[in-house]
């Protein structure tokens, strides 16, 4: 029923095939152990490598973050000294203006005794001044504007302040000794050219009476009667200028005490 086919030429010397062998030395052998020990050695010392790297990266940042420490030490530190710098300028700037205030209030002053001391320098033979009166600028507040504010030219340009006026009275011999006087004290340095002005000026008689002592003589001589006089009235206003401005002129007039404190608050800078 089944045929059994078998093929015994392979086992017939003659027809048997040469198989071939594996070189000897073509790959690894389970046998030779140095492949493994070299891949351990590379291993150990990848390992090793990266350990290496670890620890140093390690030390490198504990020294980092200690430099850190001491700077924000040192910061903290020189936040404090700067607070303090920033205090110290703030009371700075509080000194300086109050110095400056003192300077202001220093620099308005026209003491009287230069004032009177002007006037007689400048008061022409023949003029008496019988009065003086001083009246203080009335202090307006100025108004608020809804303007944007200009540059700082325009506040530069603003008008000066307002000053004291002035007014004082007597009589002169003549016209032409008031006219002189008039013209004098529009050239000092002391008062306003365009606000010195004459008020008026008219002629009356002489105020000024003769007596005659008591005399032997039956017959008593006439008095004589005097010329008449020019009664007038000046005003003006007193210069914007700062006493700092007005140094030679004070010195020469005898405020040696205002002069000093002048001088001294230059000394320091503050005008």
């Amino acid at each position: 029923m089944y045929g059994l086919d078998i093929n015994f030429l392979n086992d017939r010397p003659e027809y048997k095939k040469d198989i071939p062998k594996p070189a000897s030395g073509g790959g690894p052998s389970l046998e030779d152990p140095r492949p493994i020990l070299i891949g351990a050695a590379v291993a150990v010392a990848v390992n090793g490598l990266v350990a290496g790297g670890w620890f140093y990266l390690n030390q490198v940042n504990t020294k980092l973050q200690a430099d850190l420490d001491k700077l924000n030490g040192e910061l903290s530190k020189l936040n404090a000294q700067i607070k303090d710098i920033e205090a110290i300028k703030e009371k700075t700037k509080t000194f300086k203006a109050e110095a400056k205030a003192l300077a202001t209030v220093f620099d308005q002053i026209k003491p009287w005794s230069a004032l009177l001391g002007e006037f007689g320098t400048l008061i022409p033979r023949g003029v008496k001044i019988a009065s003086i009166e001083q009246k203080e600028p009335k202090i307006v507040a100025p108004a608020a504007s809804k303007k944007p504010k200009e540059d700082k030219k325009e506040e530069a340009a603003a008008p000066p302040k307002p000053t004291a006026t002035v007014s004082f009275s007597g009589t002169a011999d003549s016209y032409g000794q008031v006219n002189d006087f008039l013209l004098l004290l529009q050239n000092s340095p002391f008062f306003q050219v365009e606000k010195t002005k004459l008020i008026s000026a008219t002629k009356k008689a002489n105020p000024t009476r003769l007596e005659l002592q008591e005399s032997r003589s039956v017959l008593a001589p006439d008095i004589p009667e005097l010329p008449e006089v020019v009664e007038y009235k000046i005003e003006t206003n007193l210069s914007p200028l700062g006493a700092s401005e007005l140094l030679p002129q004070l010195k020469s007039q005898g405020a040696i005490g205002l002069v000093d404190r002048i001088e001294i608050l230059t000394e320091k800078g503050v005008f």
